[in-house]
């Protein structure tokens, strides 16, 4: 078998090509990715180690690093060019190592090659996953990390054989410290698992792990923590503000003409059919659990939990999805992500058991349906949000204004940005001091900007010795925010600086 040498790395490239195109036309797209490339910066300055002193400086609202630290620790060893010219394809390059893992997951399970390809060609045409990784983002390692910390309990669990256990906990360890939304969600499964399979294996795994985290780092891992919790209670506190305009205020009307949040709106609207559209693949779930109900195929142990896997996750989505009070632990079809691995290679395993049958040609004309729909989708949000995005990227305009902040004389400018999301690439690309929260307890304060404007511009501005506003007027005009147009300094498109 020479073939299964090379075969297992031919769709983790083509993944690859297809999550980081789009970069090659829109190189400086998405809000985080500055938040992400501060904190490099931070331990890059810092001799690649967490810096232990205030973060000042840049940000008004002062704080201390709080990050979970693997991620902009190892991009810390890039030099700073380098990382700006290459963000946009690390997490594309990242997720291919899961695509990998896909393989041999389940060819691990099924000793089937075939099989294992056709899983990563699903996962690679999973739309939610190609998605995420088109900005600079941990997601894609703290999914990896995921699988990796979930997968060997499973086993585990089937096989008794202990390796297994301790090599799930040494990735719930390294999970902790990759990505918050990825733990958190390792929480909720850890405790279902632990009743719904009546096995502990699972909850000391998490706790194993998260004593791990604590030891290794010194106890750094409990600020990351409280940051962690404080965002959760900084949502609760601005609950129904989640898709408020940060100047209207809720808009009863639909008038959003913001493409993604349009996404979000009809994701919550028809959660529970919408979620498939975003992962199809997740159906094998439900699938697997009614042919081993009703004895159609044998569906091995692992088999089944990996669909009561899937099927935890859409449930959770779901219901997070339609019920407003659990926004604040985080976006309900993200849950879905987490069931990505096993969805594909249940999906697999379904369509191979169907190449045995008179249902053969069904099964293939289905499945060619389904990922030329997704690829379709896929390219399709890439092009209308992130090739021609404008609201999420640093866009000539607002370089023009950038540039012209840094030759401003005197004292640098202390300046609040509307909207709020373009803080960080302001403080990246300027040296300007920003109206900003260096850390998450720092949200308490923030509040009175984000997510809506509660306190009136001109009192913030001798509050906190603001000197400019950087507006953006194709989402708020000048009037709405009571500034003349005789204090403008600065103009390009719809980017304004204003004198305050």
């Amino acid at each position: 078998m020479s073939y299964s040498l090379f075969l297992p790395f031919l769709i983790p490239l083509l993944n690859f090509i297809l999550q980081s195109y789009p970069r090659l036309f829109n190189k400086l797209f998405g809000v985080d990715v500055w938040t992400r490339l501060l904190e490099t910066d931070h331990i890059r300055k810092n001799h690649h180690k967490i810096p232990t002193k205030k973060l000042s400086g840049q940000f008004i609202i002062d704080g201390y690093f709080d990050y979970p630290p693997i991620f902009p620790t190892i991009l810390s060893y890039l030099p700073k060019k380098t990382l700006l010219t290459f963000q946009g394809f690390i997490a594309p390059l990242i997720d291919s190592l899961q695509v990998i893992l896909v393989f041999y997951t389940t060819y691990f399970i099924t000793q089937n090659v075939w099989l294992g390809i056709l899983a990563q060609g699903m996962y690679m045409l999973t739309p939610m996953i190609a998605i995420e990784n088109s900005y600079l983002t941990p997601r894609s390692l703290g999914y990896l990390n995921f699988s990796l910390a979930t997968l060997p309990l499973i086993f585990f669990f089937h096989t008794g054989e202990w390796y297994w256990f301790l090599i799930g906990i040494l990735f719930t360890t390294l999970l902790f410290l990759t990505h918050r939304f990825a733990a958190q969600s390792f929480f909720f499964l850890a405790i279902f698992f632990t009743f719904f399979l009546n096995t502990p294996i699972f909850i000391e795994s998490f706790l194993l792990g998260f004593a791990g985290a604590v030891v290794i780092t010194k106890g750094y891992y409990l600020r990351v923590l409280k940051g962690h919790l404080y965002n959760i209670y900084f949502w609760v506190n601005n609950l129904d503000y989640r898709f408020a305009h940060q100047i209207r205020g809720v808009i009863k009307k639909d008038t959003k003409t913001d493409f993604v949040n349009r996404i979000y709106s009809f994701l919550s609207v028809f959660s529970p059919i919408a979620v498939f559209g975003l992962n199809p693949w997740s159906l094998s779930g439900f699938i697997i659990i009614g042919l081993s109900i009703f004895h159609i195929i044998p569906i091995s142990p692992v088999l089944f939990t990996l669909a009561v896997w899937i099927i935890f996750f859409y449930l959770l989505g779901v219901i997070v999805l339609k019920t407003k009070y659990l926004m604040p632990i985080g976006e309900g079809q993200r849950y879905m992500e987490m069931a990505t691995v096993p969805s594909v290679i249940l999906s697999s395993y379904i369509i191979f058991q169907l190449l045995n049958t008179p249902y053969k040609g069904f099964a293939l004309l289905i499945l060619s349906i389904l990922m030329i729909m997704n690829l379709c989708l896929i390219l399709f949000i890439q092009i209308k949000g992130v090739i021609n995005d404008k609201n999420r990227s640093v866009t000539k305009d607002i370089q023009c204004a950038f540039s012209f902040i840094n030759k401003l004389k005197g004292s640098p400018a202390r300046i609040i940005c509307i909207p709020h999301q373009n803080t960080t690439m302001t403080i990246y690309h300027t040296n300007a001091q920003v109206l900003v929260n260096a850390d998450n307890p720092g949200l308490m304060r923030v509040q009175e900007v984000y997510p809506i404007l509660k306190v009136p511009l001109k009192e913030l501005a001798r509050k906190y010795n603001l000197t400019h506003a950087l507006v953006k007027e194709s989402f708020v005009t000048l009037k709405e925010l009571d500034l003349s147009e005789k204090n403008v300094i600065f103009s390009s498109g719809d980017v304004r600086l204003v004198k305050i």
